[in-house]
Formats: structure tokens, sequence, C-alpha cells
């Protein structure tokens, strides 16, 4: 079996009790020009190739994040030798294959999820000289999400300089120490005591409101102290095989969720940001455009399109790039919603069920909606209908979805604009299932040849 999203859940448990200190003002920040380009980058899980294990397969994935805005990958891999390292190995070259025969600039660099010194000397030493490894001011990037330690500049950072690798930009999510919740203080203070650190990066986790929290904190930590900070945005988290702390689902309100993360990005300008995570269908937290990620991944719960969180978040990377809104020039529509009622029950008796549910969890679909003109959203979910007038610009719904058929259409003096069909909602389950369903829509005239709701490689802004 390959080894694969094995992601530090530290930053997972903090969203548990982060609602209780959300009570505490996020305080003012003063929007702050980082010093230099706007990166976005996404975490990248190298144990799954989503276009087929070939140069081509990954080129196509480049393409899809240049599309959105995404100027690279963290390349996350849990191993380097040993008997099932061929297939993370294989998959790091063909991505480099694939970044350099497209030859259009895309970042490439390691985020570490191993503590095997060896392996890690390794694989930072075999790609530090590819022509798509990242080097910011003449440095090598590197990250991870591991723990602190002064065992990274003692076991890996001189091992390399002995390599010939002397300048390394490192810039990990070290969590604070010694606090219950993290500060500024406590920010700057790792700062202090881990000086070979050149940034720190917030691992994105937990609901919209602790994300948006902790980025605050981090960047406060690091503005103080004079370090870059990457940002972390991430769409949805369900901790689906993490049956011994309860399979945690966190809450991420749809499109007011992406919103609401970067909002904050946008009003505060983080050096770098980082998503997380491309392509993990282990956790929930993928936002590559697959229609369906199901015939990739065959697994027990089924994994549903993601797409609409990142066609969502292109209009934001663009925001937060440039400085300025992208206009709304065309109507789009967005859905998100789980595929059933936290009150099903599974059949299969032995599927453990979600005990843990964090953000105030509804049975609603999210819908956010972009209008050049005031028009009607009509929603048919199962058996109701509901008509909605909305204004010109930007709107966020929650409506109570019911089983059944999930129907979209976009009304304007009559005439229908566009329409879009999701993902049944089930009133029986065999597994239980919380891998959020989304989509979007764009008037039939402005989106690529196809069924709207499939049209996820759709490049329309």
């Amino acid at each position: 079996m390959l080894f694969c999203g094995r992601m530090n859940f530290k930053s997972r448990l903090r969203g548990l009790i982060g609602g209780l200190l959300l009570l505490i003002s996020l305080g003012t920040t003063r929007p702050a020009q980082a010093s230099g380009p706007h990166y976005v980058f996404a975490h990248y899980m190298v144990c799954y190739a989503l276009y087929g294990q070939d140069v081509q397969g990954f080129q196509q994935e480049i393409k899809d994040a240049q599309a959105a805005g995404i100027d690279g990958f963290a390349l996350d891999a849990g191993i380097w030798n040993g008997d099932a390292a061929w297939h993370y190995r294989t998959n790091v070259e063909m991505m480099y294959e694939a970044a350099e025969s497209l030859n259009s600039g895309f970042k490439l660099f390691f985020s570490v999820d191993m503590n095997l010194t060896n392996d890690i000397i390794q694989m930072v030493s075999a790609y530090a000289n590819r022509p798509n490894s990242f080097y910011y001011n003449g440095q090598l990037v590197l990250s991870t999400f591991l723990e602190n330690g002064f065992w990274w500049t003692n076991a890996i950072f001189q091992p390399l300089r002995t390599m010939g690798i002397s300048n390394i930009f490192f810039i990990p999510f070290f969590n604070t120490e010694n606090e219950p919740w993290p500060t500024p203080a406590g920010v700057s203070n790792v700062l202090t005591k881990y000086s070979f650190i050149n940034g720190q990066f917030e691992f994105a986790g937990g609901c919209p409101s602790d994300i948006v929290f902790l980025d605050n904190v981090f960047f406060q930590g690091c503005t103080n102290f004079g370090k870059l900070f990457m940002a972390g945005a991430m769409p949805n988290y369900w901790g689906c095989n993490q049956q011994n702390v309860g399979r945690p689902f966190f809450e991420s309100q749809g499109g007011e969720g992406i919103i609401t993360e970067w909002n904050w990005i946008i009003q505060n300008q983080p050096d770098w940001v980082e998503i997380t995570t491309w392509n993990d269908l282990n956790e929930s937290t993928y936002v590559n455009p697959l229609p369906t990620p199901d015939q990739y991944y065959q697994s027990v719960p089924k994994r549903y399109s993601h797409a609409g969180y990142l066609e969502l978040t292109k209009r934001y990377i663009s925001w937060y790039k440039t400085g300025q809104p992208p206009p709304i020039n065309q109507d789009a529509l967005y859905y998100y919603y789980r595929i059933h009622s936290t009150n099903c029950i599974a059949s299969d008796t032995n599927d453990v069920p979600v005990s843990v549910f964090l953000g105030g969890v509804q049975d609603v679909i999210y819908n956010t909606v972009l209008l050049t003109a005031p028009a009607n959203l009509e929603i048919i979910s199962g058996t109701n209908y509901i008509t909605n007038s909305l204004p010109a610009g930007l709107s966020n719904l929650r409506t109570p979805f019911a089983p059944g058929s999930q129907q979209f259409t976009l009304r304007r003096t009559g005439r229908e604009v566009l329409t879009v069909q999701g993902p049944n909602v089930l009133s029986q389950i065999t597994n239980y299932d919380y891998f959020p369903a989304t989509g979007y829509a764009y008037p039939p005239n402005l989106t690529p040849p196809g069924n709207l709701h499939q049209t996820t490689n759709s490049t329309s802004q």
C-alpha cells in the first residue's frame, strides 16, 4: 500500500478548541506590501498521479494549476528509499520533466514529510540544480510541517553544505512552543530560537475562521521579526481515516469559507500563500479540477469534484496578485454541499461514524453567485423548490437540502441564463461520506463545450 496522506494532525487538533479562542479579537493589522513577488503555491501529494503516471499527465496538472494562477507545487513525498520509494521517486522525476518540457516557469520545491535524514538529504540534493527548482534570492527553497528542532541544521543543512548546497531558504511550519495557543510573541520566540529559519509557513487547518486567526498570528509574528510569511489557505477538511479521533469534519461553508480566507490574504498581503492541498484525496483538502476524482481513486467513500473550490479561488488569487478585484463581467454560479444529512446512519455497521463536528455543521447547500445584473436563482433540492431574487454583484446563499436531485438555474427577465445539476443528496447510505460535492457554471456561450457541471477545466474568469 502506498504511503500517502500522512499530514500532521496537530494543526487539525487546534481547530477542536479554536471556536473558544476566536472570541478573542483578531485585532487590526496594518496591510503590508510584500517585499517581493506574490507567489501562490499548492501542496502536492506525490503519491497521487491524477492524470496517469506519465509526463503528459503531470503536464496537464501543471497547466491546470497555472490556469488558476498557481505558481508552483510544494512536493510532499513521504519516503525516498526502500521498497515503496520507486513510486515517489518516479512521480517526482516525471513532475520535473513535465515542468521542464513546458518551460512555463512553474516552480517546484519540497515540503518534507519524513524525519529520515538520509532520505531528506538525498531527495533535496538530487533536484537542487534542476531548472524548475524554486530559488528565492539565490537560495534553494525548502519547507516542512514536521516538528521543530535543531536537527534540521545539524543533520540536514550541514551535510548539504558539504555537497555544495550551501544556500537553503528554509520556510517551515514550526508551531509555537510552551503556550496553549499560538501568539505573535510565540512565533517571534520560535524565530529567535531557530535562527536558521528564513520565514514561517502557517499550515492551514480547521474552519475558515480558525485559519484566518492563525494566519493573522503567524503574520504578525513574522512581521515583527522581519521574516517572510507564507499564509495558509484550505478549502475543506474531513479526517476520513482518523477513526480514533472521531473522523473530525470541519465546516468550511463552501464559497463563504474561500472568501473569508482570501479576504484576509488580500487585506494583509502576506508574501506568499500555500493552498493545502492540490490533491490529497484522503483528507478532503484537494482543489484539483477533476470532474470525477472517483474514476481515478476508486475507494470508499466516494470522492466528489472539488472544482468549485478552485474555480472560485481563481478570482481571489488574481485579486491578491494584482491588488485589484477582477470585474464581474459574466454571470457565475458555484455550489457546495454534502451528499447526505448528518442524521443518516450507514447500513455498513463496520463503518465508523463521524462523531466530531466543528464549525456549526448544517444540512444546507452553499451557493456563491456573481451577477452582472439582478437575476433570480431557482434551487430544486429534492421536492423543495426555492426562488431567490439576487442583486448584481456577489451573493452567498444557504439553502436546506432535501434528498433527491439538486438543480440550480439562473434566470433573468424570465430567460434562462445558465443551469447546472449536482450529485443527488441521498436519504440512505451504505457508508458515511463527508467529502463535499462542488461545481460551477457559466453561461453556455462563455464555457467550453460539454455539460456545464463538468466543465471543471474552464479558465474563464
